[in-house]
């Protein structure tokens, strides 16, 4: 997607959506479980992937980078809302 058509990720709208995700994880990191204090898109912007809450999810700085814009199927996760981990 061209840098153009992605939502503005510096804007009031996005830091108060980045919050609400990081509150509806309980600051969890969805892919390793330590402490999050990212929000990456489960989909990644560059792929198509939206600032809809249902494509965020919590992420820990190291996490969000290793996972870079992959999708997050080809990396191990797990979901502090179900308490599974999922390969």
């Amino acid at each position: 997607m061209p840098a153009k058509n992605r939502p503005d990720l510096k804007t009031a709208d996005w830091k108060t959506l980045r919050l609400a995700i990081l509150e509806r994880d309980a600051h969890t990191c969805a892919y390793c479980g330590a402490e999050a204090d990212t929000v990456d898109h489960i989909i990644p912007a560059s792929m198509g992937g939206t600032a809809d809450p249902s494509n965020l999810l919590a992420a820990c700085n190291r996490c969000n980078g290793t996972k870079s814009n992959r999708i997050h199927a080809r990396t191990n996760w797990v979901s502090p809302r179900w308490g599974v981990r999922l390969s």
